[in-house]
């Protein structure tokens, strides 16, 4: 009875040495695969986005700052989607974008060529269209307004912040980019901006205050239509040449 007793409980023992154990092992192999995946996963989405022109949902760290416009700007994909984001505390390059409108470019060979991507906002004479945009480059149908809600294509939204910076959002779909989308893994695309050239006649040596008029800019995310939108002064850099229009890059890596 005593060797029959030893026989059994040893295996036993081993078997309950192992069970105790099996929380450390599980601990060290989770904490093996969060750090390869947050490795693996640098530039992809661990970002849940919302399309409504704010950009809470993005790290700060995410952003870089253009040097000649102080446009922020942070880009981000999914296996499905490009996420694009600008923010333009500025107001003079409000100002400007509101006016004679912006573009944004998309070039996935990273030549930052200008025949593919969206034109918002749209800018009017009589004050700035936020409810349409053209796309363009991206099939073979003219470039004509459309809603910026359109199923199956560019989507994007626009508000202003509490104070009054404006953020623009833009969600691209990566099949408008490349119809096979395993081409576009791992590949670095071009992502640029246009703001327009200010067709209006320079400005004079006295500061000047100009409002501009908002069109059907959406409820509560927008400052008051007749609200003093900028005081230009002719000293600023960026008016040194007020009729060239600006351009800024950046890069992204794709990774699904």
């Amino acid at each position: 009875m005593i060797e029959r007793f030893r026989i059994f409980s040893i295996p036993n023992l081993t078997t309950m040495k192992i069970f105790f154990l099996l929380p450390v092992i599980n601990l060290l192999v989770s904490s093996s695969d969060l750090k390869f995946s947050t490795t693996f996963y640098t530039d992809t989405t661990r970002i849940t986005h919302s399309l409504d022109g704010h950009n809470a949902e993005w790290p700060q760290q995410k952003f870089i700052t253009d040097k000649t416009t102080k446009i922020r700007y942070a880009t981000d994909n999914d296996s499905q989607m490009l996420f694009v984001v600008v923010n333009i505390a500025d107001k003079y390059q409000q100002q400007k974008i509101m006016q004679q409108g912006m573009s944004l470019f998309v070039d996935v060979k990273g030549r930052k060529k200008e025949n593919r991507g969206v034109e918002f906002p749209l800018g009017m004479e009589n004050g700035l269209n936020i409810e349409n945009m053209k796309v363009f480059g991206m099939g073979d149908a003219e470039p004509v307004p459309q809603n910026v809600k359109t199923e199956g294509t560019i989507n994007i939204a626009i508000a202003w912040d509490t104070l009054y910076a404006m953020n623009i959002e833009y969600n691209i779909p990566l099949k408008m980019l490349e119809k096979n989308l395993a081409d576009l893994n791992n590949k670095t695309i071009s992502i640029g901006w246009k703001i327009k050239q200010n067709e209006m006649p320079a400005v004079s040596s006295q500061p000047a205050s100009t409002t501009s008029r908002l069109v059907s800019a959406p409820s509560g995310t927008r400052p008051s239509s007749n609200r003093n939108v900028s005081n230009v002064n002719s000293n600023s850099s960026l008016q040194s040449n007020p009729n060239t229009s600006q351009f800024f890059w950046t890069s992204h890596t794709i990774v699904f």
